[in-house]
């Protein structure tokens, strides 16, 4: 399972792929990625996906076309076919490439790297969704650039091993007494019966999954409002939920020493739970 990857044009062996120290990647972090699931093996928005891609490409000044993302779901369909994916994920990493020597200065002309690999992910069942997890705030000390889906995650590994080092599922982040998002996630709260999420800026990852939760919720008649969200505003809520491609929607019932509310998940989570689970099982 997972034992091809695509590596620069061919498919080989996870065992055998191998880079050159001197990839920008390597050296500088240098590079954007997207994470993309895979339902009933078949690519899931990868329209999204790829627009997300494009634009972090284009933001750190890597040509798309050099990159070579145009026939990327035919790699990834190879992928599926020859790992037998069904349920799983695809992850896409491209670099700037090698360059020698070492110089913060790129050159202009060098040919990116590009990865693709599957890659298996936990899952919460639905008896771990319905009994909640736990969060913790702490400042968001990452760049002012988190839109883009850089592969230079130092800030977001930090942030994420302090949940997970405390046993919280989460770190949420805030920036200016603002909610950005999470160390791997968007987040959402619900406040008497409206949903807020934090608006789009460079300060946060335009996610495709919370575009999705926006989306649904449209055509099911609600709204979902992105304005700013305090630091008072959050611990406030009625019920908070974090969404990524992994796990759409993951409820805090807790946040640092303090219960969300009741201390149980909300009935506002629970319907957008069972609203994205089924838009994914009508796939």
């Amino acid at each position: 399972m997972d034992n091809i990857v695509f590596l620069n044009g061919k498919f080989i062996d996870k065992s055998e792929a191998s880079i050159s120290i001197m990839d920008r990647g390597f050296l500088f972090g240098d590079g954007v990625y997207e994470l993309i699931p895979v339902y009933k093996s078949k690519i899931f928005l990868l329209d999204k996906h790829l627009a997300r891609l494009r634009s972090s490409l284009n933001h750190i000044n890597i040509d798309s076309e050099s990159a070579g993302i145009n026939n990327i779901d035919d790699i990834i369909n190879g992928i599926i076919e020859k790992n037998k994916i069904h349920d799983s994920f695809i992850y896409v990493h491209i670099t700037r490439g090698a360059q020698s020597p070492r110089n913060h200065v790129y050159e202009r002309n060098l040919k990116p790297t590009i990865l693709v690999m599957g890659e298996n992910y936990n899952i919460f069942s639905k008896d771990q969704i319905m009994k909640g997890f736990e969060a913790t705030v702490q400042t968001d000390f990452r760049w002012t650039k988190s839109h883009i889906k850089s592969i230079s995650l130092l800030g977001n590994v930090l942030l994420k091993n302090h949940a997970n080092d405390n046993n919280f599922y989460e770190t949420l982040l805030v920036r200016n007494d603002l909610l950005t998002e999470g160390a791997a996630s968007n987040v959402f709260i619900v406040e008497d019966n409206k949903v807020v999420t934090p608006k789009l800026s460079e300060n946060l990852l335009p996610g495709v999954t919370r575009d999705l939760i926006i989306n649904l919720a449209s055509q099911s008649g609600k709204q979902i409002f992105e304005e700013d969200i305090s630091s008072d505003r959050l611990i406030s809520a009625d019920e908070i939920w974090c969404s990524s491609s992994t796990n759409y929607v993951v409820p805090i019932i807790k946040v640092d020493d303090v219960n969300i509310r009741s201390g149980k998940v909300g009935d506002t989570t629970k319907e957008f739970y069972d609203l994205v689970t089924k838009h994914i099982q009508d796939l």
